[in-house]
């Protein structure tokens, strides 16, 4: 794929201070190297929403076929898992050259931060130049090692101060403002009377939580409390009171960790398997300094300048995503998309652009392993050169991310995103991040991928409206056979599991309504895996299918025969009591007899049932399939004990027959 080394990042929330100065720091590599940089952001945090768990799908393109060497950000990824779960997760990973950054890999190259000497430095400034001597303690939660390790390195200091602490003194604010501010709120309400005069936090985002909580109470800081963060993220710099802190120099750590990396893919040997960054301390306005010291490397820009940059970045950011959502408001099927993404790439930066489509949608759910698709379609390729093209190209992308003759289309730093909607991945999506901060550029994706998302379901529509068209169906029958064809099994031509549902539980509501009872029923094929491992999916497709003639053609045309999905069948049947259901058991246990007897297929037909009745009190179609299944077990069980039975028997018999001999 190209003779440019491509170092892959893993990495978490590509729009957190923390994650934006890694990804900063390995495009500067990439760039004075002439390397290739691509990021794999998942995101988990403690704000996830319902369906961050997709992002994870992106994991399974980190492999030896997409990438040269890689890069994982540990420090971001550990926060939320324990140790043991997190080197599992690397363990897991294809095997290359590999490094860890943030955290001490036992068996992986690893680029670290030593904050021992700055960590002690601030701390010792604030009781000794400040005369601070009772301590808050801002942490994240037990899992994080990060914070573990700063919390540690505090309170040794402490101790060498001679300066006492109340563990009662600790709080928990996750690595999050918001939760910062939320421990911190707590607590003076709590505690009345203020009982500290100092507040080490083991990141700046805690940090600005805590003084912005302090100052809603009327408590001041640094007149009242000293405040003191770690980081050094751009936000300690621009906020009106800028947060004494610790510089762990992430920049710098992540252009190392690449440096690392790409040494060893060279040589094919670790020569230094460790390498220590060391932290600098950065005093400024929250601990009391009221002239700030001169600036790291990293930051030396005045800070009305930055300040003043920022607002006029985030103003253009803002009027550009409102005018984009303007034009995006109605969905439009992809070709007619393709010109309005062209204009949104011109717009915020974007310098390239991939669009991969997978020739279905893919069920994934939370905590499974996503399966890379073999087919695909590169449906879009854009670069500020060449422009859009749609080159329409099927391959395989368990292969190759990026197909063949388009990798020279890549910039120094690309990000993969995952394309999904609820619980299905339609594709993914690569692109260059420009000159605006991350978390612009992880909105622009969002939009993007609703847009995406939204054009391919037109598409679908149109393609299928355009079918049932040229059959000259009418609007009102075109209307109603998509309605039919969304709660039809199409196996089976009954109701689907989202037919069944709706169907039955109107006519459960009805019939209750008027003071009537009947039956649920719960059915399931007795041994189709052994029907499809033995004799075939075809075989096992017909079993299903003359299963389902036989409950059409058993139930009356008043009641509701579903296919529930797999081996399961469902009916709701109004008016039956127990005494049918036993007769309904004995005519399927025929008619499977007669089809089997004609002895059209090799297999054996057979169905158990199982039965719950509704009645004005009990007309939940969840619960009483749950009974109706309870029914059902028992009934499978009290099977499987007769065939045990049978087979004990005939085995005694053959003993016996051959003992007379």
């Amino acid at each position: 794929m190209g003779k440019k080394l491509r170092i892959g990042v893993l990495i978490n929330a590509i729009f957190s201070d923390y994650s934006a100065s890694v990804i900063d720091g390995i495009s500067k590599y990439c760039k004075e190297h002439d390397c290739v940089q691509v990021v794999f952001s998942i995101l988990r945090g403690n704000n996830s929403t319902l369906y961050d768990f997709q992002y994870d799908a992106i994991k399974s393109f980190v492999s030896p076929n997409n990438i040269d060497v890689l890069v994982i950000a540990s420090a971001s990824l550990s926060n939320l898992r324990t140790s043991e779960e997190f080197l599992s997760d690397i363990e897991n990973l294809p095997k290359m050259v590999t490094v860890s950054l943030g955290i001490d890999v036992p068996y992986l190259p690893s680029v670290v931060v030593d904050s021992k000497e700055a960590i002690r430095s601030v701390i010792k400034h604030i009781i000794t130049f400040h005369d601070r001597k009772k301590f808050l303690l801002m942490h994240a939660d037990s899992r994080c090692e990060e914070s573990y390790e700063r919390e540690v390195i505090f309170k040794k200091t402490l101790k060498e101060c001679g300066v006492r602490f109340n563990e009662k003194h600790s709080l928990t604010g996750n690595f999050v403002l918001d939760y910062a501010y939320a421990s911190m709120d707590q607590y003076l309400k709590k505690n009345k009377k203020r009982d500290f005069d100092a507040i080490f936090c083991c990141n700046d985002e805690m940090a600005l939580g805590c003084i912005a909580c302090l100052e809603d109470h009327n408590i001041h800081v640094p007149e009242d409390v000293s405040v003191v963060g770690y980081d050094n993220v751009d936000y300690s710099l621009v906020q009106d009171l800028d947060v004494s802190t610790v510089d762990q120099r992430i920049v710098e750590q992540a252009y190392q960790a690449a440096a690392l990396a790409h040494d060893i893919y060279k040589s094919g040997e670790v020569k230094d398997r460790l390498k220590v960054i060391k932290a600098e301390p950065v005093l400024r306005r929250s601990c009391g300094c009221i002239k700030r010291t001169k600036l790291t490397q990293d930051n030396k820009t005045e800070k009305g300048y930055i300040t003043h940059k920022i607002h006029h970045k985030s103003s253009v950011q803002m009027y550009m995503l409102h005018y984009f959502m303007l034009e995006s408001q109605d969905p439009v099927p992809l070709e007619k998309l393709y010109r309005r993404l062209a204009y949104c790439f011109s717009l915020f930066d974007i310098a390239s652009a991939m669009l991969v489509l997978y020739d279905r949608p893919v069920f994934y759910k939370d905590a499974a392993s996503f399966v890379v698709p073999e087919k695909a379609t590169l449906k879009m390729a854009y670069s500020v050169k060449k422009g859009i093209l749609k080159p329409d190209l099927h391959f395989d992308p368990s292969d190759n991310m990026i197909p063949d003759g388009f990798v020279d289309m890549m910039t120094p730093c690309e990000v993969a995103f995952p394309l999904f909607s609820e619980n299905y991945q339609y594709g993914y999506f690569i692109m260059q991040m420009g000159q605006y901060e991350k978390i612009f550029y992880q909105t622009v994706f969002e939009l993007i991928a609703k847009e995406i998302t939204s054009s391919i379901k037109v598409t679908q529509s149109e393609l299928e409206r355009d079918s049932l068209k040229t059959k000259n169906i009418t609007l009102e029958e075109y209307s109603e056979k998509l309605q039919v064809l969304s709660r039809t099994d199409e196996m089976t031509q009954i109701y689907n599991r989202r037919g069944f549902y709706e169907a039955a539980q109107n006519i459960i509501d009805k019939y209750t309504a008027l003071g009537k009872k009947g039956l649920v029923i719960y059915g399931d094929m007795d041994g189709l895996k052994s029907i499809n491992d033995t004799f075939g999916h075809d075989a096992g497709d017909r079993a299903i299918k003359a299963e389902a003639e036989i409950l059409k053609e058993i139930f009356r045309s008043t009641d509701i025969v579903g296919r529930l999905g797999g081996d399961e069948f469902a009916i709701v049947a109004p008016e039956m009591t127990k005494k049918d259901f036993i007769q309904i058991k004995k005519r399927l246990t025929e008619k499977c007899k007669e089809y089997n007897d004609k002895e059209v297929d090799p297999f054996v037909l057979s169905i158990s049932i199982g039965f719950s009745q509704f009645d004005a009190e009990d007309a939940k179609l969840e619960k009483l399939l749950d009974l109706a299944d309870q029914s059902l077990y028992i009934e499978k069980r009290a099977k499987k004990e007769k065939k045990a039975k049978k087979a004990e028997k005939a085995k005694r018999d053959t003993k016996a027959k051959k003992s007379k001999k």
